[in-house]
């Protein structure tokens, strides 16, 4: 296959890459273009799984009606070499601010698409993103208000590189390459051309007509897959947002460090906020995490949003780690970089991801505390954003009551805090437990298992409702030295 196009094409700024405008039937642009989607198995791409629904139900209408159009380009990243397909400009040579008519022409070698070389060029792309080793990380310089909660440098980035290793190694395991829906999704990445930007409506209009309709193209020629990604979330985070969630997906998970150490300055500066892609990404994705897949990342089938818990309930969790505001927590830090100053130990207990550390060791006690079954989604009560949020209150108030002296470590020199780093943090983990184990058990296992009467409101009001009954069962544990016995008698539970 080979389309050639009359195009504009200009240079917008002196590092900016050549932009090019032409025109382009939708079944055209869907025949040269792949879809670099993030789906449970792909991590790795940047696009939006793809909404059949709204694809067929909302714009195939719209477009149906002869009087509508849609004015705005299409997007899409258009590659010099993909190992089947290919794109070239001439003239290639572009000076900033010159406006040039140029000719395009997009080749794919329709015999390759059909065989390995298929999977052999998603290697070779695969492998030149990846790294041999990754950047060192960059020492954090940002000043630390006690009471905020301030953007981390880099401790999450690892995990771009990590799914881009899954990829690679999906594509290593040839019983792959014979798998249909496998070839489908890798087809994406090796075509001559990434849609950026208007797979719905492409998707939509290529069913309208022989071809399609024709859309307005906007071509970056030749930018590098950081760009794409910068382009992708900047265009949707402006004008057609997505959720935080997948903005975090992105940013964490299709980029490798080096390609975000690119694009970080200008994602902040766009409003993309990375603190929070430090927060869920690891909560979300790390494998030491509890909750390590069962966080809604918007990634893959909508019809399975009700089996995952929900991104903004767990981000208001895990933000409570990563702040270290409580006074059990900053009492923790300080004690662990043997400092007075909680400025200072905050500090390093983000960029070191000490926080996250803690966070783990804590929701792993309290599941470690129940029968497996209570740790899944839609079978127990407990997996609900409002009700992990009050037992964690709950539990950090106990924390926060401790004396001084419970966290208490011996002060040590740099040089000794260097070589016991990890004891220390090991001796505090142990202390937290502690505290955990002696609430915990005020908890029964049946609570999370019975229907309840009332149903707990994800709002702040609501939220505080719930965490001060939680803390009847403590109160009422403690005073009547075990668990609360009237406990099923209370409006939460008794039958109406």
């Amino acid at each position: 296959m080979k389309s050639t196009y009359n195009v504009l094409a200009f240079r917008q700024q002196e590092k900016s890459p050549i932009q090019i405008t032409f025109v382009a039937h939708a079944g055209d642009i869907l025949q040269w273009s792949g879809i670099p989607r993030k789906s449970d198995e792909l991590l790795t791409g940047y696009q939006r799984f793809r909404d059949p629904k709204r694809v067929d139900q909302e714009i195939v209408p719209y477009f149906q009606n002869p009087k509508n159009c849609s004015p705005t380009a299409v997007i899409v990243a258009l590659r010099k070499d993909t190992g089947v397909g290919s794109c070239s400009l001439n003239p290639s040579s572009i000076k900033t601010g010159e406006i040039i008519q140029a000719v395009l022409t997009i080749e794919i070698d329709d015999q390759l698409l059909v065989g390995d070389a298929v999977f052999e060029a998603a290697l070779d792309f695969v492998n030149k993103r990846l790294p041999e080793t990754e950047p060192d990380e960059a020492a954090e310089d940002e000043s630390i208000e006690d009471e905020e909660i301030v953007e981390d440098d880099q401790s999450n980035i690892h995990l771009g590189s990590a799914t881009l290793r899954q990829m690679k190694a999906l594509l290593e395991d040839k019983a792959n390459w014979a798998n249909p829906s496998f070839r489908l999704a890798i087809l994406d990445y090796v075509k001559p051309a990434f849609l950026i930007d208007g797979q719905h409506r492409t998707s939509a209009a290529a069913k309208i007509g022989q071809n399609g309709l024709p859309f307005m193209v906007c071509g970056l020629f030749d930018a590098p897959w950081e760009e794409q990604v910068f382009q992708f979330t900047v265009v949707n985070l402006k004008q057609n947002p997505i959720p935080p969630s997948l903005i975090t997906s992105i940013a964490a998970l299709s980029l490798t460090r080096q390609e975000q150490n690119e694009v970080e300055a200008r994602l902040r500066q766009a409003g993309v906020r990375m603190q929070e892609v430090t927060i869920m990404s690891l909560a979300a994705y790390d494998d030491r995490s509890p909750f390590a897949g069962m966080i809604d990342m918007a990634v893959g089938d909508p019809k399975k949003k009700g089996e995952k818990l929900g991104y903004g309930g767990m981000r208001r969790i895990a933000s409570v780690w990563y702040s270290a505001s409580r006074t059990s927590l900053t009492q923790i830090a300080n004690n662990l970089y043997g400092t007075t100053s909680s400025t200072s130990a905050r500090q390093k207990w983000r960029t070191d991801g000490a926080w996250f550390d803690f966070f783990c060791a804590f929701w792993d006690t309290i599941r470690e505390t129940y029968d497996p079954q209570i740790w899944k989604k839609g079978a127990s009560q407990l997996m609900i954003g409002a009700h992990l949020w009050a037992l964690q209150e709950v539990i950090l108030e106990q924390a926060d009551g401790q004396v001084d002296s419970h966290w208490h470590l011996p002060k040590v020199t740099p040089d000794e805090l260097a070589q016991t780093f990890e004891a220390r943090k090991e001796s505090l983990i142990g202390k937290l437990k502690e505290v955990i184990a002696t609430t915990i058990k005020y908890f029964p296992e049946d609570m999370w298992t019975i229907k309840w009467s009332k149903t707990s409101q994800d709002t702040g009001p609501g939220r505080e409702e719930l965490a001060n009954f939680f803390q009847n069962f403590i109160d009422k544990g403690k005073k009547g030295g075990g668990l609360w016995k009237g406990w099923k008698s209370a409006d939460w539970f008794k039958a109406k």
